[in-house]
């Protein structure tokens, strides 16, 4: 991940945070969530229930707007468009200090009995605004 703007433990957070959200999704449904990880690599999850909306995604990023974390990501579903077509996918948007931008990761996913697989490996959709 050479090209993409963060240090390998932000990259790191966005694949756990990913893996995590699609393990999560029970049914179809995603609580969006955000994550704090401290210098120590020691995190801590909050989930932001979804009531109306993108409500949870906007409580999300306003929690960690003032954290004082080393490294932070929100997380949520919603689609991707691709040249293959549209896909079902989980988002991570992470941002530790120094970056002026929040980075952009996806997983796709495909559901099954309820549950949730992922599909290919996470792909990188470019910087988005800042979450810090």
């Amino acid at each position: 991940m050479a090209d993409i703007p963060g240090s390998d433990r932000l990259h790191a957070l966005a694949v756990l945070a990913l893996d995590h959200a699609v393990a999560s999704m029970a049914g179809g449904a995603l609580t969006p969530f955000a994550v704090e990880e401290d210098g120590a690599g020691k995190r801590t999850l909050t989930p932001f229930p979804n009531p109306n909306g993108d409500e949870g995604v906007v409580h999300a990023r306003g929690h960690v707007h003032g954290s004082s974390a080393a490294r932070v990501a929100v997380c949520f579903a919603g689609p991707i468009a691709l040249e293959e077509g549209r896909f079902d996918a989980v988002w991570a948007m992470v941002q530790e200090p120094g970056l002026e931008a929040s980075v952009a990761f996806y997983q796709r996913y495909e559901t099954a009995d309820a549950t949730a697989q992922p599909v290919g490996n996470p792909g990188y959709a470019g910087e988005a605004d800042p979450l810090l």
